[in-house]
């Protein structure tokens, strides 16, 4: 029983909290489950409602409630619990560093000087947060300040306030050392100030000054707490006077506490009680741990426990055992330490890694596909597409789902845009190695399973085909003797929400809805043709049989062309080559000088081109964007419209290639952030004016004003839309509205708001899928503005 009460339970109280507080510091913005702009919106779920302010433990979404905006208070204090851990232990090193200096030379003067001794007395009766007051209220309340540069004032002021008292308490220490008899040997032999200082009596003094350090740091959030009494919010204070609130910007644990204090009168105490036990528990944490730190040091320096010495500890002193062999297997403290060293670190690592795992839309099919490709000399294309699919839902599936989109143009289909029709015979479709039935209806391939596909479970689907190109196609298409396969092989179709997302094909746009793939293909065709590619590094011109690859991306393009000539150039490291031929107007120079141009000003604005190549065709049809190849028709008559679709499809490689979306249910979001991305390149690289950079996207919403089709919002599916404006251009102008208007929130200039929000939305994004509620979510809280900003153009809907 004696044992048990001689264990140092504050110790190990204090390093196992004060280590949970430290990890909730460095990754608690990453566990947080909400952004501090989402909130709770009114619904009604089994006869219950839920609406805020809500009480904690009725939701899991929001587990310990919300205030009365519907905010979840468990987001804000793992936002906030940040600033008052690190902005404490800053004021603390920097006054007890500043105050440790001064105090130990001080402390070693023979005479203590009377006006020092009278400072240091009136000075522990001032009461601290009221010179803090008086310094941070004229720039707290509603100033345009950054938040940053708030802490650091208070930082600095905190430090410079409460550095005196820490003098006080080292100089008398130091002093009382100075005066021992081991000091006046030193200065006997010879030592000088200095030596005396760090040799002699800083030893003495280093366990009394880590406990005081430890204290310092409660002190500092006392004062925290005391400043949030008076609605002194570290980092600026919000405050709305049509209804008598204040708000904390950085969510400092002490400012949530402050902000809540009238709640205490009303039903919804709780919005107070939660940052305010965590603010104990805070404080209790550091105390403990001084208070164990205390209760070891001076035990360990209890040398002879038989002498009375007036203090009798009640635990066993740790001496160090002298010629006793080093034991590399750890025991005791030593083991749980390093337990506890490993568990943050793991921890910490798991979380840091699994960060962006709720980011974006999920899919839960993938494929990795091996295809050969073999064209004849009559046009008539052979293939043996070998594709790994893998189940990565919890559904148990009995068949899969194809995009086969050359079939929508066979003999008899209703494009009317396509002039030729395609042939499509398909041989023989196999699923590990057994011969599988399936159904082919329209650009709809279903797979029947033998058996059920269990989750997590990988299946080898070969499907050999024939198939022709129609003449004057869409993508899909015969140009003269140039063929052009896109979306030429069976494609997966994305797994979501318990079922294959696959809509029909439809005419003007992109209709299929895949995700990112790694692709090995092989190709022959005849000798006088070229093979043009999405590989990450295609073959020399002329080079009629090979094998390319590429990963991470969202379909393979093949362009099969001969008698093109071909123009190069590098931006960055990305070879940039042009094909053309010369029966045309559009300079092949000036447009590989702009399409460079453009993929250095996307590089260095937006983020790193994905692919060391991308190639540009210059031939009859429609302008079109694929992984790493784009198409324009140079044969328009205006100009600028060609520019803008050079642009516009060179931009698409970062939002399509890169960022991903439903293109069927939620086109606007490549498209329209296409657009942006388009309009703001003519706007800051070749320095037009807004309303010039911006003209073709005005020109689209003037013709649906002219039509007389009113307003529409744009993240509807496509034959849900009456005009592309609304896919197209009213996006991009509303996205430049939002950040005409709201680029100061951010403490930036317009330009510089534009490129660092699309950068911004790049990374998040990149290589997932992106919808119109976690677009919204991302920009709100990236301009700090309300769900109900986007009401006027987008449907707020799950």
């Amino acid at each position: 029983m004696n044992r048990l009460f001689s264990i140092n339970y504050s110790l190990y109280a204090g390093i196992l909290l004060s280590a949970i507080l430290i990890f909730l510091a460095i990754f608690g913005p990453i566990l947080a489950p909400h952004t501090l702009t989402e909130t709770l919106k009114l619904s009604y779920e089994n006869g219950t409602i839920f609406a805020p302010p809500l009480g904690p433990f009725k939701s899991n979404e929001f587990l310990l409630g919300t205030d009365q905006s519907g905010y979840d208070l468990l987001s804000m204090i793992l936002y906030g619990i940040r600033y008052t851990i690190i902005i404490s232990f800053t004021v603390t090193l920097f006054k007890m560093t500043a105050g440790t200096l001064i105090g130990l030379y001080v402390g070693t003067w023979k005479k203590t000087p009377q006006w020092l001794e009278a400072f240091e007395n009136a000075w522990s009766y001032v009461p601290l947060f009221l010179i803090m007051f008086f310094f941070l209220k004229p720039i707290t309340f509603n100033v345009m300040l950054d938040p940053n540069v708030l802490v650091f004032y208070f930082i600095i002021i905190a430090s410079i306030v409460s550095t005196p008292s820490i003098v006080s308490s080292v100089r008398k220490k130091s002093k009382e050392i100075s005066t021992a008899t081991f000091i006046e040997a030193a200065r006997t032999l010879g030592a000088n100030r200095h030596r005396l200082v760090w040799k002699h009596i800083f030893p003495q003094l280093k366990e009394s000054l880590l406990v005081m350090f430890i204290l310092e740091i409660v002190q500092v959030i006392a004062l925290m707490g005391q400043l949030a009494l008076m609605k002194i919010f570290i980092g600026g204070t919000i405050y709305r006077p049509d209804n008598q609130i204040y708000l904390s910007i950085t969510k400092e644990i002490s400012g949530l506490v402050g902000a809540a204090r009238e709640s205490i009168y009303s039903n919804s105490t709780y919005i107070l009680y939660v940052p305010l036990i965590l603010l104990l528990i805070i404080t209790i944490s550091f105390s403990l741990l001084a208070n164990g730190l205390k209760n070891r040091f001076q035990s360990n320096y209890q040398r002879t426990p038989w002498i009375k010495t007036g203090f009798e500890p009640s635990l066993r002193p740790k001496r160090k055992v002298y010629k006793k062999k080093r034991s590399f297997y750890l025991t005791g403290e030593s083991l749980a330490f390093v337990v506890l060293i490993l568990t943050f670190v793991g921890f910490g690592t798991y979380v840091y890694i699994t960060k962006d795992n709720d980011i974006g839309v999920k899919n839960y099919s993938r494929a990795a596909y091996y295809l050969n490709l073999k064209m004849g000399n009559e046009g008539k294309f052979t293939t043996n597409a070998k594709i790994t699919v893998t189940n990565e839902s919890d559904n148990k599936w009995e068949d899969l789902v194809f995009y086969f989109i050359p079939n929508a143009f066979t003999k008899g289909h209703s494009i009317k845009s396509v002039k030729g029709f395609s042939v499509v015979d398909i041989k023989e479709i196999k699923v590990n190695g057994e011969k599988a039935d399936f159904s082919l209806n329209h650009d709809t391939l279903r797979i029947l399973l033998n058996k059920k596909m269990e989750s997590r479970e990988q299946a080898k689907v070969e499907i050999i085909y024939q198939f022709t190109v129609p003449e004057e196609g869409s993508r899909f298409s015969k140009v003269k003797d140039h063929y052009y396969l896109a979306q030429w092989y069976p494609m997966l179709a994305t797994f979501q929400n318990g079922k294959w997302n696959k809509e029909d094909y439809q005419d003007g746009f992109e209709t299929f809805h895949i995700d990112f793939s790694n692709y090995v293909v092989h190709y022959e065709i005849p000798k006088e043709y070229s093979f043009i590619s999405t590989a990450d590094k295609d073959p020399g011109l002329n080079e009629h049989k090979g094998q390319v690859k590429v990963k991470k991306v969202r379909d393979f393009f093949i362009a099969v062309v001969k008698d093109f000539k071909m123009y190069t150039t590098a931006v960055n490291g990305v070879e940039v080559r042009l094909f053309t031929k010369e029966d045309h107007d559009k300079a092949p120079k000036d447009t590989l000088k702009l399409a460079k141009k453009a993929l250095d000003f996307y590089q260095k604005n937006i983020g790193e081109y994905p692919l060391s190549q991308l190639d540009v065709i210059l031939d009859n049809g429609q302008n079109m964007e694929y992984p790493g190849i784009i198409t324009v028709d140079p044969y328009h008559d205006n100009s600028q419209f060609f520019k803008i679709a050079l642009v516009h499809e060179i931009a698409h490689q970062y939002f399509y290639g890169v960022v991903s979306n439903d293109q069927y249910h939620e086109a606007w979001l490549d498209e329209g952030f296409t657009e942006f991305a388009t309009n703001m390149y003519f706007y800051l690289a070749e320095h037009q004016g807004p309303y010039q950079a911006q003209a073709f996207s005005m020109y689209r919403m003037r013709k649906i004003e002219e039509l007389g089709l009113g307003r529409q919002i744009s993240n509807v599916p496509l034959s849900e839309h009456p005009n592309a404006g609304y896919i197209y251009g009213q996006p991009a102008l509303k996205l430049f509205e939002l950040i005409n208007h709201k680029h100061d929130v951010r403490r930036e200039d317009l330009n510089t708001s534009i490129v660092n929000y699309l950068a911004a939305y790049y990374n998040r994004f990149k290589y997932k899928e992106v919808n119109t509620p976690e677009f919204i979510r991302f920009t709100m809280d990236y301009y700090q503005v309300p769900e109900e900003y986007f009401n006027d153009w987008l449907s707020i809907r799950e």
